[in-house]
């Protein structure tokens, strides 16, 4: 060919990108699958919106119920009183109201619950009713020592404090024993203790005076709480022993400590901790207001959360986390349909596939709402792989392609699910199903020149004609 028969090199990309080429068709899918991202974002807005509302909705309930819990105490406050230093004119000042604020030297509890589900509307939380049984002892000499030498001790004032997260909820247990007497308690809590911990329960101790506090005073009492989602400890003792036990069968137990023993089955669990005050940021006594004590023991806090496995929103937000790989599969089967098969589709069937698999989420959601996430998944991913192997029947010229097409989107939805239930495997397993795939389509395109290969047309472009008088 005569060199005045060569198209400039200008007016090549032009000619490969002429309507029907490969590479138009590949730009075109890729815009495509970009402009999926935006349905794809607003699935995960409605399923956002619908956990938030879950969200309230628990809140409520445990509102109702009783909130979270934490058991705080009890913790003993004994007032004292340390003299002012007189004003510069030599005019003295009322002596300056101080307290102690003594933990127990040996701090046991234990805890029998019995959770429950309470559903309101399509929604439901875990609540829960809790035995407590709490005992110990208390050393007061050393720690009153640390009032000073010059300082009054007011036993008469020295008062026991018992907190709770929400005291609403006490349901049973007024009293405490202390020593051989039985206290009375009463509502609500002055001072640090009351702004920092809650309103909670204290009580006076008649009898305390600085010989009795040199000898170990003990304690016991029960109570009866409401609560939901978890319930949490403090290791205050200088030794603290924590047992709980409940029926419910998936427990999460987090916080500064675990336990030393547990045990999980199918009818319920038991744990126990067993702490030294060694493993935590504050001592067994100190001056009220002197150090920031009781962050740190708000911070040490253990205990058990009531678990729910994974609820359906988290599920369908995790599902639909691999919507965009599963248009990019389906996707590219059509466009490997083009090219082996010598079809011609159209970028707006492509779309309207597309749209049927982002539909797939909002089936999920919506009827895992009602049936539960594994039925749900069922139901969805049936409907969907069967509305689109029907549509594609026109499309791909045979039931044989559609039917494939179909049977690759229900093995993909399958390996999902099974992805979603082997959370530790699902990295390690996703890895290695694409790294499959990606090495099907190599194997299935290895021998296509794309060159040459227009979907739908003829194998190659023709080359266009000399003009007159000019030849080879």
């Amino acid at each position: 060919m005569s060199i005045d028969t060569v198209p400039p090199a200008a007016a090549w990309p032009a000619r490969r990108l002429r309507a029907g080429s490969p590479a138009l068709k590949v730009l075109a899918i890729v815009f495509l699958t970009v402009a999926f991202l935006l349905p794809v974002f607003l699935v995960y807005d409605v399923i956002g919106e619908r956990e938030e509302r879950y969200r309230s909705v628990v809140d409520e309930i445990g509102n109702s119920w009783g909130g979270p819990q934490r058991v705080i105490g009890p913790i003993l406050v004994v007032p004292f009183r340390v003299p002012s230093e007189p004003r510069s004119d030599g005019t003295p000042l009322p002596p300056l109201e101080r307290q102690l604020v003594i933990l127990p030297d040996r701090y046991e509890a234990e805890a029998m619950a019995a959770p429950e589900t309470r559903k309101r509307g399509l929604f439901e939380a875990v609540v829960y009713t809790v035995d407590l049984a709490l005992s110990g002892q208390f050393l007061i000499g050393d720690a009153a020592s640390l009032a000073g030498p010059q300082a009054t001790i007011d036993w008469s004032g020295a008062y026991l404090y018992v907190g709770v997260a929400d005291p609403r909820s006490i349901r049973e247990g007024a009293a405490l024993r202390w020593g051989d007497r039985d206290l009375p308690f009463q509502p609500g809590a002055p001072g640090e203790l009351g702004q920092r911990f809650g309103a909670g329960m204290t009580l006076r101790l008649p009898g305390l005076s600085a010989e009795s506090a040199q000898s170990a005073i003990p304690f016991a009492t029960t109570l009866r709480l409401n609560g939901s989602q978890r319930l949490d400890f403090l290791p205050l003792g200088r030794s603290t022993r924590v047992t709980a036990s409940s029926n419910w069968p998936d427990p999460s137990f987090d916080g500064a400590f675990l336990p030393v023993r547990s045990s999980i089955g199918p009818q319920g669990f038991t744990a126990a901790w067993e702490l030294s005050y060694f493993g935590r940021g504050y001592p067994q006594a100190w001056v009220g207001g002197e150090g920031d004590y009781l962050s740190a023991v708000s911070s040490s806090a253990f205990g058990v959360r009531f678990f729910q496995p994974v609820n359906a929103y988290q599920q369908t937000e995790r599902s639909a986390k691999y919507g965009m790989l599963f248009i990019v599969f389906t996707f590219t089967l059509f466009f490997l349909f083009e090219a082996v098969a010598r079809l011609r589709i159209h970028i707006l069937q492509y779309g309207l596939v597309g749209l049927s698999l982002c539909l797939f989420y909002l089936l999920l959601l919506s009827f895992a709402e009602q049936i539960g996430f594994a039925a749900a998944y069922g139901v969805g991913a049936a409907a969907v792989v069967a509305q689109i192997v029907l549509y594609c029947r026109p499309v791909l010229g045979t039931w044989k392609r559609s039917l494939v097409l179909g049977a690759l989107l229900a093995i993909l939805y399958g390996a999902l699910y099974a992805l979603m239930q082997l959370e530790d495997l699902a990295l390690l397993l996703g890895s290695v199903g694409l790294f499959l795939a990606l090495s099907g389509v190599m194997y299935v395109t290895r021998r296509i020149d794309w060159y040459a290969a227009t979907p739908g047309g003829a194998d190659a472009e023709a080359a266009p004609p000399a003009p007159a008088g000019v030849h080879s």
